[in-house]
């Protein structure tokens, strides 16, 4: 019930008398709600305050929240409430009653804060009979407060849950809050292990000492640490790395607190990239001298393969008839070694055999299975004139070096045997691109061959053969497939269409223009500086002279 007895005095004149109006009006002032229960008869009396915070006009008889708090005290504080005002009034004390519960608007059915405050008035007995108070509402503190009870736990829930390490540090260095991360990293069970400690319960000497130093100058400048790796080294010995952020901790003041850190273990990406670097010199290291190896192989291929190749010569005693053979060539690696070789050497008294090869791939690899060709090539020497006969032979003994060797390989070739004496160029091709001749009046053309497999890919392979008149004035041309399948932005080949049709626009004079004029034009179509593959080119120019 609710009672502002008005059997009080309004007001009194005599002095040291009591003035029940004027604390009234007081009491109606002031934010707070009274209260004066009546503890024998259960009767409670509350002021303006205290009803209109349960929701009920002044006079209006309200439920008495300490006998009945089942009707106004909240569900998950009323057994705190009943036990707290229990244990005041049983034992006796000085120090108030507080205790603060969620209190029931009956209006609105909403819920507000309220802070319960009393005084007993105890008999003889030290039993309380009156219980005199106050109701401070605290629903704006209390909200707030839990509101940043839930942000407080919200960001340790966050923390926690993320891989990095999180810590506070005070002035000192000291750890005031860490994440669970950190607590992992430093070997301690929970954060809360790492409250107080410093980095030299953990790190050696000059790990502590570096971090004692950054945090001073951040203390001091207010300026922040970001991303730097840093090396750890541990009181056990073993060292870690991490990527390191430090920053300022500001008080409300404005003043720094101490320092916040943030760190991720790179431990194993810098022990990789330190790895991968070592790899790095010592593939540095052994490319330098790879590198050596091949300009000397190189050097060593050039050596080998012809420079100069002289003319030859067959003259008609009868009849004082001269006929020669003059030769060029140009020879262009890619790489370093190359995987092209020609050979040109003299057969019998008047025949000449060219012979050239391009072995699959490119490199070091190609160039030794070149350079073993040319070994092979003197065994079968002695049937240069057969050009058939030559190649098979040569396929053969190259089909059981690979077989032996468990290598899938091959290499195209193309041999052309001429007699200076009874004016005949025999051809024969092994999966290589068939000669260009161009004839006295200018005209060039490929002579119609039956194609045959490469070299090493079979063992018992047949090799036809292509027999042509020479005559005077005549040029050939044997090449690899670096100048027709040269390509040009667009991903056109110049082909073999196109070399001769720019050599008939040309009509190069000699063997030298001829070969001259091929690579030139190769490059014209293509527009790079550099080529794709390697190339090589070799000529023959027949001549007659008759005398006057």
């Amino acid at each position: 019930m609710s009672h502002d007895s008005d059997n009080k005095p309004q007001r009194s004149s005599v002095p040291g008398v009591f003035n029940w109006g004027l604390v009234r009006r007081a009491l109606r002032a002031a934010e707070e709600g009274v209260y004066c229960w009546d503890i024998p008869s259960g009767e409670i009396y509350y002021t303006e305050q205290c009803l209109r915070m349960m929701g009920l006009p002044f006079r209006e008889l309200a439920p008495n929240i300490f006998t009945s708090p089942e009707l106004t005290i909240h569900e998950e504080d009323r057994q705190h409430f009943i036990n707290a005002v229990q244990r005041y009034l049983d034992r006796p004390t000085s120090s108030p009653l507080r205790v603060e519960v969620r209190l029931l608007n009956l209006r609105s059915r909403g819920w507000r804060w309220i802070r319960v405050n009393g005084l007993a008035e105890r008999g003889r007995d030290k039993k309380a009979v009156q219980l005199v108070g106050v109701w401070v509402d605290i629903t704006r503190r209390k909200m707030a407060d839990l509101h940043a009870m839930e942000d407080r736990d919200l960001f340790r829930h966050l923390i926690n849950y993320l891989p990095d390490n999180i810590y506070y540090k005070n002035r000192e260095s000291r750890f005031v809050m860490a994440n669970e991360a950190t607590a992992r990293k430093m070997g301690v069970r929970t954060p809360s292990d790492l409250i107080g400690c410093k980095d030299t319960h953990f790190f050696s000497d000059d790990t502590t000492e570096i971090a004692r130093q950054e945090e001073l100058e951040i203390m001091r400048t207010g300026k922040p640490i970001t991303n730097r790796i840093h090396k750890e080294s541990w009181k056990g010995g073993h060292s870690s790395w991490c990527r390191l952020s430090k920053f300022p901790w500001y008080a409300a003041d404005g003043s720094i607190k101490g320092i916040v850190g943030i760190s991720s273990d790179v431990t194993e990406l810098v022990e990789t990239q330190q790895r991968y670097r070592r790899m790095a010199e010592q593939l540095d290291q052994r490319n330098r001298a790879l590198e050596k190896e091949i300009k000397l192989a190189r050097e060593i291929q050039f050596a080998l393969q012809s420079q100069r190749i002289p003319s030859r010569e067959w003259k008609n005693e009868e009849t004082g008839t001269r006929r020669f053979a003059h030769f060029h060539h140009i020879y262009s690696p890619c790489a370093g070694v190359a995987g092209d070789c020609f050979e040109v050497f003299p057969v019998g008294d008047t025949g000449v055999g060219m012979l050239i090869c391009d072995v699959m791939g490119h490199g070091v690899q190609a160039a030794l299975i070149a350079s073993m060709l040319r070994g092979l090539l003197e065994q079968f020497v002695s049937l240069a004139n057969t050009p058939g006969l030559f190649l098979s032979n040569l396929n053969r003994q190259l089909w059981r070096i690979f077989d032996k060797a468990n290598l899938t390989m091959f290499t195209t070739a193309c041999y052309v045997y001429f007699d200076l004496q009874k004016k005949r160029l025999t051809i024969t091709t092994a999966g290589h691109p068939v000669p260009i001749i161009m004839s006295a009046e200018g005209k060039a053309f490929q002579p119609l061959m039956r194609r045959s497999p490469a070299l090493g890919l079979l063992e018992n392979a047949p090799f036809r053969e292509s027999d042509i008149t020479l005559e005077p004035g005549m040029k050939l041309m044997l090449f690899t497939d670096g100048l027709p399948e040269a390509r040009n932005s667009a991903g056109d080949e110049m082909g073999a269409v196109r070399v001769m049709e720019l050599l008939e626009r040309n009509r190069p004079e000699n063997i030298k223009e001829m070969l001259d004029f091929a690579l030139a034009g190769m490059h014209s179509f293509t527009q790079f500086p550099e080529q794709d593959d390697d190339i090589c080119l070799v000529g023959v120019e027949f001549t007659e002279e008759n005398p006057a």
